[in-house]
This record gives structure tokens, sequence and C-alpha cells, in this order.
């Protein structure tokens, strides 16, 4: 098992991807091995939006979890991808 798979709140999305909703449902943050840092995504219509909508799905229904818009690592290492029915898919 990797960090941070088995944290409190951590969903696994595959692909080496995790995901922790914040307390407000409005967004989240996102992980990835390579970089091992946390990214911060803010939904619409969020005022401190990222531009990424909720599509389908959200905290309580990660089965379905669909966000519009792509994810980059900031870290510059270029890992990309979306996610789709609750899974990482790769750019």
């Amino acid at each position: 098992m990797t960090y941070p798979a088995g944290e409190p709140g951590v969903r696994d999305l595959g692909g080496g991807v995790f995901l922790r909703w914040d307390e407000d449902g409005r967004g989240f943050t996102w992980h990835h091995p390579t970089c091992r840092a946390w990214s911060t995504l803010r939904l619409r219509p969020d005022p401190r939006s990222t531009g990424h909508e909720l599509v389908a799905g959200g905290p309580a229904n990660m089965e379905k979890l669909t966000i519009r818009g792509s994810l980059l690592c900031p870290g510059g290492c270029g890992f990309h991808g979306v996610i789709e029915d609750g899974r990482w898919r790769s750019c």
C-alpha cells in the first residue's frame, strides 16, 4: 500500500491518484505518487473555482464521480488526466 492509501477520508481513484474532499464538498485535493504533493481544486460555482465542474457523483457517490476539466500536476512533472465514473484516466 502506498501513501496516502488508507488515510482518513482518502479515496483511491486508481492510476496512483488519490482524492480527499474538502469539508464543504465543493472541492477536493488530489495526489499522485510522483510529486508527492497535494493539489487543490475547487468546483464551479465556488468563487475560488479552478474552472472544473462536477458532472456526476460527489462525496456521497464516488462510483459516478465525473469532473469536467482535466487535472495537470502543478509540480511540473507532466502527470495529466481526467476523473470519469469514479476512476482516473491518464491523458
